[in-house]
């Protein structure tokens, strides 16, 4: 009789269990219900350490069995990233918020551990992905134009650099996951050889990171953070972009995690025709080019280790054209600059709350120039002269963390070792490297609830230069009824670089020498920032106020001497200074809006001269986007006001003299509409609606290096574009 019973009770439970089973866990939007398809769930069931990874499918299900206390992790591009915890009897549901309530994010750059943006020491701004694709952006040169604090130096052949705070690109650290990137011109580096094809989110850290980065870091730091792929999941992705002045980019990738094992593979190809405003034989203003990029990652997930490598190839031809030569003007000399770059990483980073981290990398870089006499009869070109640049980087970096139970005391501490090179007919044909070996240390203190203090200091060997020893000191308070107050002093210290040093660079357009004589930079800087944030169901409001000073003493510039060509030389004191406000704000569903304005003021002394006065430079951003939901739909007006800006020149006696570059206006519209699911994006729209092509330049010799005229190019006139990108994810879901 009790076999029977229990047999008939089994039976019972049978479709309860079945249904149990088929029961699924779904992510859906927390404002409109709708499912969230291809977001990423982790699961972490109580009491194990190994944690499982989801991809949810077209209705936002993921096929898991809730038979126990488990805690969920959703993250998806236009969404805030959601932590959740279920029982066994709770409703199976996920609901994710709209990215437009939220004003923080997730950041790792000069993070003891990833976390919130808000809860940094730092002001870090952010440029997330939904960002990324409404600008649409190819390159770090078009995202970060439009900018607060950010301007930038343009040559039509040297590409673009990066002003920030004041402070020129020599100044500012541009990281591709947390790896410098070298080859600089001009002392920076060329923004537009730095594809986004692969780019997560872009962190941009303001004010002085010597410490943590050491030198080049005085002003800033840009930090491109890659894309990653959680679980076991299969990824393929296709686009092209096109522009009416004559670019044409194709890029494609593959990317598949099984198990521990992660692997991807990103390549593109970027043309650009070249383009002048006016007529002027076979020369052209935009110098034609043709970009090639490829990269290779693996990574290995193990229980408490993480292993990450990565390797990235770049190859640019660029073409400067001369005039025809009388008396038939069928004859040209030609030169072909191929610049190269390869970057291999590895990087060891362990799990737990107390992470030690290591990262390695070594990178080449290669500029060549090839003059060619062109017949343009026969055609043929022939080689009649060449040189060549070659540079090398060799970074060890490692960091380990530790915070104490409490949380009321952390710390991190680690090495820094940097080996740079340089070889070819540029640097005088000899070998020349200097060396920067350091430890740093940082410290967090919770003195109470309101309160984080950082103090931090660095200590380096440099191989050619004496350096001081390198303090900062952070402090957060808040937040305290929406109010957050973050300030900061730090020194800095800055070598000279061995192209500033060594670099020789003449040709019909540049005439640039270095000075083996400079004097290290040493520095002091001062920054405030006060910001009021408000978070309601429908709307979300941050207003926020800056100031910072950044006082530096034999700051190291390029300037021109009277005969027209340029040199490096030290200034005696130069002086940044800013002020700025902004605000940003979203409104469900409809709008997200953004807007800026701030004054940045700049002096130098040049020894037994007179000082320059202050000179100030007012900027206005202003950004506006549109969405519409139901059809996935946003549309976007993106301003800058760029003011008057201060050139220094060196006249015929010797003396620093004060020019100025103009005004002017740029205004991007762009339009982004995804397709099946947000697997294809379109993008459209029209940049430099104001058409601005060059500005005037008074004081100097106008042109960037160049012996003459009286305009600076500032970008190549009003341009429609239009992109194109497909993406498809597959998972493959763990079961017990």
């Amino acid at each position: 009789m009790t076999k029977i019973l229990l047999q008939l009770f089994i039976a019972l439970l049978l479709p309860f269990a079945g249904m149990a089973q088929e029961m699924p866990v779904r992510v859906v939007d927390a404002r409109t219900g709708k499912p969230v398809a291809f977001a990423h769930v982790k699961a972490m069931e109580s009491g194990t350490t190994a944690p499982r990874y989801f991809v949810t499918g077209m209705e936002g299900e993921i096929r898991y069995i809730l038979n126990q206390t488990t805690i969920f992790q959703a993250s998806f591009v236009g969404y805030q990233t959601l932590t959740d915890t279920l029982s066994p009897g709770d409703e199976p549901l996920l609901r994710m918020l709209p990215e437009v309530f939220s004003l923080d994010e997730v950041v790792v750059t000069a993070q003891y551990n990833p976390g919130s943006a808000e809860r940094s020491l730092y002001r870090v701004n952010v440029i997330n992905q939904l960002q990324l694709r409404r600008s649409a952006s190819p390159d770090l040169a078009g995202l970060l134009r439009n900018q607060m604090n950010v301007r930038f130096s343009q040559d039509a052949s040297l590409g673009t650099g990066m002003s920030l705070q004041g402070l020129s690109g020599e100044h500012v650290k541009i990281l591709v996951d947390g790896v410098p990137v070298i080859g600089r011109l001009n002392g920076s580096i060329d923004l537009s050889q730095i594809n986004l094809q692969n780019a997560r989110q872009v962190e941009i850290i303001e004010g002085p990171m010597s410490v943590i980065y050491g030198s080049n870091a005085m002003a800033g730091v840009v930090n491109i953070i890659p894309m990653e792929l959680p679980g076991n999941s299969i990824s393929a992705n296709a686009g092209t972009y096109l522009e009416s002045v004559g670019v044409i980019n194709f890029d494609g990738g593959f990317s598949m995690r099984k198990g521990k094992h992660s692997y991807g593979l990103q390549g593109g190809r970027n043309f650009f025709g070249g383009y002048s405003p006016f007529e002027d034989g076979r020369t052209s203003l935009w110098k034609p080019k043709r970009q090639l990029n490829a990269e290779a990652s693996y990574s290995l997930a193990l229980k408490k280790i993480h292993l990450k490598t990565r390797l990235t190839g770049f190859d640019e031809l660029l073409l400067v054209r001369g005039n025809l030569l009388p008396p038939y003007f069928e004859k040209a000399f030609d030169n072909h600059f191929t610049t190269r770059r390869l970057t291999a990483k590895a990087d060891f980073s362990t799990r737990g709350s107390n992470p030690f981290t290591s990262a390695n990398s070594l990178s080449f870089y290669q500029r060549v120039r090839t003059l060619y006499y062109n017949d343009l009869t026969i055609p043929e070109k022939t080689p009649t002269e060449y040189d060549t640049t070659g540079f090398g980087s060799f970074l060890s970096r490692s960091m380990y963390a530790y915070r104490n139970e409490n949380g009321l005391f952390s710390t991190q501490f680690g090495y820094d070792a940097n080996v740079e090179w340089a070889t070819g007919e540029r640097i005088g044909n000899q070998n020349q490297n200097i060396a920067d070996v350091a430890g740093f240390a940082t410290f967090q203190l919770l003195p109470a609830d309101w309160l984080s203090l950082q103090p931090g200091f660095r200590y380096a060997w440099n191989s050619r230069f004496s350096s001081p020893l390198i303090y900062a000191l952070h402090a957060k308070g808040g937040p305290w009824k929406g109010f957050q107050l973050r300030a900061s002093y730090s020194n800095g210290f800055r070598a000279p670089s061995l192209k500033e040093l060594y670099l020789y660079f003449v040709d019909v357009n540049h005439n640039i020498t270095g000075n083996p004589d400079l004097k290290p930079e040493n520095s002091n800087h001062l920054q405030f920032q006060l910001t009021h944030r408000i978070e309601k169901v429908t709307y979300a409001t941050e207003v926020e106020g800056r100031f910072f000073l950044n006082n530096i003493e034999d700051g190291i510039t390029l300037a021109e001497t009277g005969d027209g060509s340029y040199t490096y030389f030290n200034q005696d004191f130069t002086r940044t200074m800013g002020y700025s406000g902004s605000i940003r704000s979203s409104l469900y569903p409809m709008f997200d809006f953004r807007m800026g304005w701030g004054n940045t003021g700049k002096s130098s002394l040049l020894q037994n001269s007179k000082p320059v006065k202050l000179y100030w430079s007012p900027e206005v951003t202003s950004e506006i986007t549109c969405r519409v939901d139901k059809r996935d739909l946003h549309i976007t007006a993106i301003y800058k006001y760029t003011g008057k800006t201060t050139r220094i020149y060196m006249d015929s006696a010797g003396e620093l003299t004060e020019g100025f570059m103009d005004a002017y206006h740029n205004l991007d519209l762009t339009v982004l509409k995804s397709y099946f699911n947000k697997r294809l994006s379109v993008n459209a729209g029209v940049r430099n609606l104001f058409d601005v092509t060059s500005i005037s330049s008074i004081g100097g010799s106008g042109g960037v290096h160049s012996s003459g005229g009286s305009s600076v190019p500032v970008a190549w006139g009003r341009t429609f574009f239009l992109k194109l990108s497909y993406s498809i994810t597959k998972d493959e879901p763990e079961t017990k």
